[in-house]
């Protein structure tokens, strides 16, 4: 049987509340919660206004459309391969990614009331890790400095970055770029969290080595190391890649 955990549904705003017990069946797809909203449901820390689903499989929209009747009321923003968006009649945005390889190095849980599976701490912080190369946004900021709190590790997060997301990803430029504020709203981020970022970010010495799970849905019938030096830290503007929406 899959773990499971209590969200922290008071976080949610009503629309998000409300859709929630809709969204069940989405596990019959194999798709996983990440995003803001995972976090947010894992520790209360902000309110994130979407859902994020994630899955290995290609996105069947016609297997949504029947699985899942508040799509039948919703406005459909973008349906592309593999990408499916819908923003629902109460104005909440949903988004389906498929035919993700990058895989994942934790389990995922489900929620105590069995109606998502949300993506693991150690994989939100990899993913998290990943869009702070992509954009400068306070959000993302805020969600690691959270995880941190917690005791997710960023070194560990890293090494999941980098093996799920080589031969892209930078670990050393993912480092870089937690403790550079500068641009889009970081200005909003509290001195309390970059606190927590930098301290976060002068612990990292080396990398563990991480094994990666190709499949991002935990098993079907279960829903109910070796190190390297890393770079040291220059306080320069990293290198960001195109945007993407998480």
């Amino acid at each position: 049987m899959m773990e499971s955990f209590t969200p922290r549904l008071d976080i949610l705003p009503s629309g998000q509340r409300q859709l929630l017990p809709e969204l069940r069946p989405v596990q019959e797809h194999g798709y996983v919660l990440y995003g803001g909203t995972a976090i947010a449901l894992r520790l209360g820390h902000r309110q994130s206004v979407d859902f994020d689903f994630f899955t290995s499989r290609p996105v069947d929209r016609e297997a949504l459309w029947r699985s899942l009747p508040f799509l039948r009321k919703s406005e459909v923003r973008q349906d592309a391969r593999n990408t499916f968006e819908v923003v629902t009649h109460t104005g909440v945005k949903v988004s389906f990614f498929g035919g993700l390889d990058f895989g994942r190095v934790g389990e995922p849980q489900q929620t105590t009331d069995g109606s998502l599976q949300v993506a693991s701490l150690a994989d939100l912080m990899a993913t998290k890790l990943k869009v702070i190369l992509q954009r400068s946004e306070a959000k993302d900021y805020q969600d690691i400095a959270a995880m941190v709190r917690v005791g997710a590790r960023v070194d560990a997060g890293l090494a999941a970055a980098e093996e799920m997301y080589k031969p892209t990803f930078s670990p050393a430029e993912s480092l870089k770029a937690l403790v550079y504020f500068q641009g889009g709203d970081m200005r909003r981020l509290t001195a309390a969290d970059r606190q927590v970022l930098v301290a976060a970010a002068g612990t990292v010495k080396a990398l563990p080595r991480v094994e990666v799970e190709p499949d991002l849905s935990a098993p079907a019938n279960r829903i109910r190391s070796e190190v390297f030096q890393t770079p040291a830290v220059r306080i320069n503007p990293p290198r960001r890649g195109p945007r993407l929406g998480m």
